[in-house]
């Protein structure tokens, strides 16, 4: 009965089906359906006629299942009876092996005994499938109506829009275009960061910074990754709004679909786009991979069932030649300097390293010092502040387990500006009063983040921060350039 190597490949094509159920006929169907030659050993005389139809059956009637049969072939092997104890009977009889299935009506049985395995998917987790995708399809259809409706449909990203917004604005539009319409995708702030530029010279869409009356005069507003409060200054007025962030308060739309326990927008249009078999480039496929991936960095962070269903789809259709490309120079030698600079000008509190860059050209500074300072050993939550266009930004970064880092930013700043995220990841926006500086703006920073502080502390803390920002900046780039 011992399986040589040689013949492994072999086995593969044959299975052997032992018991007498209603599950047999269709069971047979399945195999032969797949072109495997397949052997029925049957307490049932009727079988052999009813099994007749299919070819390349041998079937075998059995006085009972006491003993093996003589030629009983090489495995897998199926049992298909309904009593438990008839199963176990089969199973004491038959090679040592790991291939024995089980199958059985649904009603009989739940899940499989003690050493065998599930031949399919039960009827419940079938239809708990089904049911989500029909779930998801009544949503593609609703997206798809409202375009169909629309003149001049938009889809809108909040400021600087990062990789998932990217991903996810051109997933939906390809929903859209899949309805004869070709929206407008556009962010309101400006793309900085040399990786998300890459992005957008890569995908040749055309997605470009809001122009003056654009808003105005579009009929459909889709909001992705973000939520119209995100806006401090007039929200937009959006009918669909698709986003991963935690529900805010004011948020409503014709069309909610806010996935928190989703470790990024690309997944959602990603489950959009592989439930209704809507056809994904490879220019596609990349954008949404690379959202997702940065936003839950590569499936390590607040990821996932969902995520790693949808990485698995994207998997291979994507250019991993480009986004290898992505992954390399990720840091730029202006703003090597700017990390370096505040690296040496730290505040370490506990488990808290925070830095107050002042003013910044790029608020991208702040997000990669953050995450770069995030491995250092003891340190469990990073914040990184700077200002900007008279904008007070502060980023956060948590390991996810002793604090959420998106409420620390809503109950810090969420009464005075733009505040929120999730467990790993925050971000807020506080406009600075008419009058203020880099300088005022430690105090903002220190007595909102810091309430808990006693008043002395937290004057202490100022100073330092002042007295960092009144010092020498971060070094010219070109100073370390040797000349040839």
């Amino acid at each position: 009965m011992g399986s040589s190597p040689n013949g492994v490949l072999a086995s593969a094509r044959h299975v052997t089906i032992v018991g007498h159920n209603s599950q047999i006929v269709p069971t047979v169907g399945f195999f032969v359906g797949g072109a495997m030659a397949v052997r029925v050993y049957t307490t049932r005389t009727d079988l052999e006629s009813d099994l007749a139809p299919y070819p390349g059956v041998q079937v075998t009637v059995l006085a009972s299942y006491e003993h093996a049969p003589a030629d009983l072939p090489e495995p897998p092997y199926v049992v298909a009876v309904d009593v438990d104890d008839d199963a176990l009977l089969i199973r004491s009889w038959l090679p040592p092996t790991t291939a024995v299935f089980i199958t059985g009506s649904e009603q009989r049985r739940r899940s499989p005994l003690h050493g065998f395995l599930s031949l399919m998917p039960s009827n419940t987790t079938m239809r708990r499938g089904l049911l989500r995708r029909l779930m998801v399809l009544k949503r593609v259809d609703l997206l798809m109506n409202m375009a169909r409706t629309a003149k001049r449909p938009l889809i809108l990203m909040y400021s600087n829009p990062d990789p998932d917004a990217i991903g996810a604005a051109l997933g939906l539009a390809t929903i859209w275009r899949a309805a004869d319409r070709d929206p407008l995708i556009r962010y309101t702030g400006e793309v900085q960061r040399y990786q998300n530029k890459l992005l957008l010279s890569y995908l040749k869409e055309p997605i470009e910074r809001l122009k003056d009356d654009e808003l105005e005069e579009a009929d459909l507003i889709a909001v992705v990754d973000a939520q119209p409060g995100f806006w401090r200054e007039n929200p937009p007025n959006a009918q669909v709004i698709i986003d991963h962030h935690p529900r805010r308060e004011d948020t409503q739309a014709l069309y909610v679909d806010l996935r928190e326990g989703y470790g990024s927008t690309s997944t959602i249009l990603t489950e959009y786009l592989i439930e209704a078999d809507l056809p994904i480039s490879k220019h596609l496929a990349t954008a949404l991979m690379y959202g997702l991936t940065t936003d839950t960095d590569d499936l390590n962070r607040h990821a996932g069932a969902a995520d790693i269903r949808a990485f698995d789809e994207l998997h291979h259709r994507a250019d991993h030649h480009f986004l290898t490309r992505l992954d390399k120079a990720q840091v730029p030698m202006s703003v090597l300097d700017h990390i370096a600079w505040g690296i040496s000008h730290r505040v370490v509190v506990r488990d808290l390293i925070l830095i107050h860059f002042g003013e910044i050209p790029t608020a991208d500074i702040m997000v990669q010092t953050a995450d770069q300072l995030l491995v250092t050993y003891g340190i469990n939550w990073t914040v990184c502040a700077g200002v900007k266009d008279h904008t007070l930004i502060v980023i956060f970064r948590g390991d996810g387990h002793r604090q959420d880092v998106g409420k620390r930013a809503a109950l810090a700043f969420g009464k005075i500006g733009s505040a929120g995220g999730h467990r790993t990841m925050g971000r807020a926006e506080i406009p600075l009063p008419e009058g203020f500086d880099e300088l005022d703006s430690c105090e903002i920073l220190v007595d909102n983040l810091f309430r808990k502080m006693n008043a002395k502390r937290r004057a202490r803390f100022v100073r330092r921060l002042k007295a960092h920002l009144k010092g020498e900046g971060p070094d010219d780039h070109e100073e370390f350039e040797f000349a040839t």
